[in-house]
């Protein structure tokens, strides 16, 4: 009969732990579902702001620029308006360039997070209030597979904009490297902080640490927030790195043979 118990027991613990386990792999695929639904509408976004919005606002600029030939100059008012108006529409041009980068960063897919992450920072160059550094060992820094690199550039964003929005900072401090098999990305700022232990879970939303979270453990990794000094916020997020296979460097000229190939 204790036998049996203790037998009865176990089963019972092995399927419970079973069914949790089931439990928390639905959760993970519904919350990669609901990430994946969320870039696809990112890119359905910035093709329609593509296509539609900024062939209609190259026609504008085109007839603008044939009105200015065909009009009299001799009016300066005429003249003023018609460049204000280009100015205008020049300056929508570019706006609607940047948001699409924003939504579908196809640097990141082409060239990998390290570039990525400086031709966001390259952006963020024009607010002359904001000072932005960029420390990473490029070559030690291994291509990911795209999920797990647009989850990181993402994060990366998050932070940032938390930082500027809700930090009253003016220095940025972004570090990228390898740190025992694992992919570290650190961001810090010099702003006001705040206390993370502090903040009830309907709080979090708001400063979007509940999507960090939600991205993180898509890809199995953690974040963990550290007061640097008496200012300022650091944010380190680990993710687990595959051992790097050694891959042949692929020659500048592929269908040119190199000289020991010849030599064969």
């Amino acid at each position: 009969m204790i036998t049996f118990i203790i037998y009865y027991q176990k089963k019972r613990l092995e399927q419970e732990k079973n069914l949790r386990d089931v439990e928390k792999n639905y959760q993970r695929m519904l919350l990669e579902t609901a990430l994946n639904s969320e870039e696809a509408e990112r890119r359905r976004i910035a093709q329609d702001l593509h296509d539609d919005i900024g062939t209609m606002l190259s026609l504008t600029k085109l007839s603008l620029n044939q009105l200015h030939k065909n009009m009299n100059k001799e009016d300066p008012r005429s003249e003023f308006t018609l460049h204000k108006a280009q100015s205008l529409v020049e300056e929508t041009i570019i706006h609607v360039r940047r948001i699409t980068r924003d939504l579908v960063p196809t640097t990141l897919e082409q060239f990998g997070l390290v570039a990525a992450i400086e031709e966001f920072i390259h952006r963020l160059s024009d607010n002359v209030s904001l000072t932005v550094h960029f420390q990473c060992d490029t070559e030690h820094i291994p291509r990911l597979s795209p999920r797990v690199e647009l989850a990181l550039y993402r994060i990366m964003q998050e932070l940032v904009n938390n930082a500027i929005k809700h930090a009253n900072c003016d220095e940025i401090e972004i570090d990228l490297h390898l740190d025992k098999g694992k992919l570290e990305l650190q961001v810090t700022d010099n702003g006001k902080g705040f206390d993370v232990k502090g903040l009830e879970p309907s709080q979090q939303e708001g400063l979007g640490l509940r999507n960090i979270e939600s991205r993180l453990s898509v890809i199995n990794g953690a974040v963990n927030y550290q007061k640097p000094g008496i200012r300022g916020l650091r944010a380190r997020v680990q993710i687990p790195v595959e051992a790097e296979r050694p891959i042949k460097p692929e020659p500048l000229h592929p269908f040119r043979k190199s000289p020991a190939d010849r030599s064969v």
